[in-house]
């Protein structure tokens, strides 16, 4: 197995942040609150209950996701060695609504493997527009407007399922999973040859994830990018911790950045239905468990695009909400796997309020019990903690001045709040009004530019009809 170091840097970040984020917060109680004062009335009472047990509530969540970040290792170095004999597909999904976007996306996968030749590949596009202006050497599937399921599934589930029965790939192949913002890293490609290698060499063919990116945006909506730090950070935390360590996707799956072996995936398939249509990818993720799947780490970085708009970054969250409470409910798999989902969506529902609460404490200036204190502080301390460690991944791609960088952070630490409301909004969203189609987000056109993943991209000459699967030749 192929081994690496651990990461030091965000260890000591982890450790660096709980500290000072601690510090900062025993030290402003110790400022405001009135220590000899506890609440008398029967109403503040109430809220003080109420409030310190919400308060507590999202640590479990917090720590196991600081806890895979204190066991982060670095990503794996460019492995030396013969290609591998396995395909790599690039399945990209799209609408079809954005084709600059999909075309840039799909040029990032054709300049890395230009460069780092490690394995033959293909690329696919599962679209519902026709695509004129893609790359010759692209394999366009047309998803039928009357393509239907047996079960009736809608969506990308609907669309995920058309393109493995298109698909011509042998079962041996490996499939990268893609959105169509999808950029890939170079470092993905060392962290793809080096899980393919061990799966195969060990035959257990488990099921690979890694973390995902979104500092595409940063420039034109640093808000909103820096509110989805927490999802870097939760990859580098928690799902790192279940993927890695545990390999068993207890969590689910994101859609993208899924790396399967072709058999693995077919043994499933995608056609959950209507309930598992909203967030396939975890409804897959527990099926597939189920039926004997494992899970893996995979190192290196994928760089997608962040929500632009606040609606969309709400809308996408009460997707992602309903969906969950749908793959809780309905997902043909063992309580035992469902139960931990059912948890952290709980604790989701709850864990801005915890955050809010932090700071709604110090207004009513009653001292809170010393074992409720100290949980709360580091429960609150913990989120800091991930957005911070999302930052931090993300800005190891987004070339900045030091002074912008601190900037940044101080941002990403002042805005807690506000996101904290916009997850909120998001939660209370989902209850009042659950989501009943697929909220696509409305992305600008992903370029290679500066602060892409690549520089310099050009075209690659288009290839004979069925000879996309080349081995490249070591630069």
């Amino acid at each position: 197995m192929h081994k690496t170091g651990r990461d030091w840097t965000t260890i000591a970040l982890v450790a660096l942040t709980q500290t000072l984020v601690l510090s900062t917060l025993y030290l402003i109680q110790d400022t405001v609150w009135q220590h000899t004062k506890y609440p008398t009335s029967g109403f503040a009472l109430t809220i003080a209950i109420i409030g310190g047990v919400l308060w507590c509530t999202p640590v479990l969540a917090g720590a196991l996701s600081n806890i895979g970040m204190l066991l982060q290792r670095k990503n794996a170095s460019e492995p030396i060695g013969e290609p591998l004999p396995n395909l790599v597909c690039f399945r990209f999904m799209s609408r079809g609504t954005n084709p600059d976007s999909l075309r840039s996306s799909i040029e990032s996968v054709r300049a890395v493997m230009r460069e780092r030749p490690l394995f033959d590949y293909i690329i696919e596009a599962c679209v519902e527009t026709a695509q004129p202006n893609l790359p010759d050497d692209t394999i366009q599937m047309l998803l039928p407007a009357d393509y239907q399921t047996p079960n009736g599934t809608l969506f990308k589930g609907r669309a995920l399922q058309y393109a493995m029965e298109q698909s011509q790939i042998p079962d041996d192949a490996w499939i990268m999973h893609c959105d169509e913002e999808s950029h890939i890293h170079e470092s993905l490609v060392y962290g793809i040859y080096h899980a393919i290698t061990e799966e195969e060499a060990s035959g257990k063919h488990r099921i690979g994830q890694g973390a995902i990116l979104y500092y595409n945006s940063l420039d034109e909506h640093p808000f909103l990018t820096l509110a989805d730090s927490v999802r870097t950070g939760d990859d580098i935390g928690r799902f790192h911790l279940q993927n890695r360590y545990w390999q068993v996707p207890v969590w689910g799956f994101h859609g993208s950045f899924i790396l399967v072996r072709n058999n693995v995936e077919q043994n499933v398939g995608f056609d959950f239905g209507p309930n598992g249509s909203i967030t396939e990818d975890a409804f897959w993720a527990l099926v597939s468990t189920e039926n004997g799947a494992r899970s893996r780490w995979v190192d290196g970085y994928m760089v997608e695009q962040g929500t632009e708009r606040v609606i969309d970054f709400i809308k996408q969250r009460r997707r992602w909400y309903v969906g969950l409470v749908k793959v809780v409910r309905h997902a043909p798999v063992k309580v035992s796997l469902r139960l931990p989902l059912a948890v952290f969506t709980a604790l989701w529902s709850v864990s801005w309020v915890a955050i809010l609460y932090t700071y709604f404490d110090y207004l009513l200036g009653y001292k809170s019990p010393e074992l409720v204190q100290a949980i709360g502080n580091l429960s609150f301390a913990s989120y800091v903690v991930i957005y911070t460690v999302g930052l931090r991944h993300n800005l190891m791609l987004y070339q900045v001045s030091l002074s912008r960088k601190i900037r940044l952070y101080a941002m990403q630490i002042l805005f807690i709040p506000a996101f904290a409301a916009l997850e909120a909004a998001a939660v209370l969203y989902a209850i009042g009004r659950p989501e009943t189609g697929f909220h696509v987000v409305q992305k600008k056109q992903t370029s290679v530019g500066a602060h892409s993943p690549l520089t310099g991209t050009r075209m690659v000459p288009a290839e004979p009809a069925r000879s996309r699967s080349r081995r490249l030749s070591p630069t």
